[in-house]
């Protein structure tokens, strides 16, 4: 068995339950905690503590592993150890962010390419062949926007509108928590400026936010087509002015 601690970093809605990912904190890189489960989903089992507390964004946590169980589109994954709960040793630090997590932001925001191309998608074929080095990455995006709009079956979707260095994304949301917010909302388009009106979020600034964009698992857009690809997926949504408030970061 080996454990890492990890800063939870993105926590999003995946067939039923949750997909988790963050940053190890001794500075190697993402890491995703998997299940044996169809697709590695997690579930309550797997990451609510013994006091009934689930996993939140910028929680420190210990979790016991098996093994390194990498994937063509996932390579951070590690399958977690099922007889040792996980165990949260606090919120991260000003100083965890500043080394671990700001340069990552940095490295990733001054180039278009977000997950090795310019499309919203990866041709999982492509991936069997040339496995991603990266499934996971934290931008500051540029003229963010917000849409909420009814799909097909009448049903809200949400997405993300943003550019990364005058290159435009429109991706899903994933963050249940955010999704909850917008779930407030009328159909149409928003700036951040009348989410944070609209929605009274109190500590939100509207050029303060932080996207942890996310690889999913393979999917057939189409009946009519063999081919699966791995979408590009608004993981977590995070106000760097929000979270510093509420972690008391000075």
């Amino acid at each position: 068995m080996q454990t890492f601690d990890i800063i939870c970093l993105a926590k999003s809605t995946k067939h039923g339950g949750i997909c988790l990912a963050g940053m190890k904190t001794d500075g190697t890189g993402w890491l995703r905690p998997v299940s044996n489960r169809i697709n590695g989903t997690l579930y309550p089992e797997h990451y609510t503590m013994r006091d009934g507390r689930e996993v939140q964004l910028f929680d420190v946590i210990k979790i016991p592993f098996i093994r390194y169980e990498p994937k063509c589109h996932h390579p951070e994954n590690w399958l977690i150890h099922y007889s040792d709960k996980w165990q949260i040793l606090g919120k991260a630090s000003l100083e965890q962010v500043r080394k671990l997590i700001k340069p990552e932001i940095e490295n990733n925001s001054f180039e278009p390419k977000l997950l090795g191309n310019f499309d919203k998608r990866i041709c999982y074929e492509d991936l069997q062949v040339t496995p991603i080095k990266s499934s996971l990455t934290m931008i500051k995006p540029e003229k963010l926007k917000w849409e909420v709009k009814y799909n097909s079956s009448n049903k809200k979707t949400f997405r993300c509108l943003f550019y990364l260095c005058d290159h435009f994304y429109d991706l899903p949301i994933t963050d249940s928590m955010w999704i909850n917010k917008l779930n407030y909302l009328e159909e149409g388009k928003y700036s951040c400026e009348e989410v944070i009106e609209k929605l009274n979020l109190e500590n939100f600034e509207p050029d303060k936010f932080r996207l942890t964009i996310s690889l999913s698992e393979p999917f057939q857009p189409s009946f009519q087509s063999e081919e699966e690809f791995c979408y590009k997926l608004v993981a977590s949504v995070i106000n760097v002015t929000d979270i510093a408030k509420r972690l008391g970061w000075k």
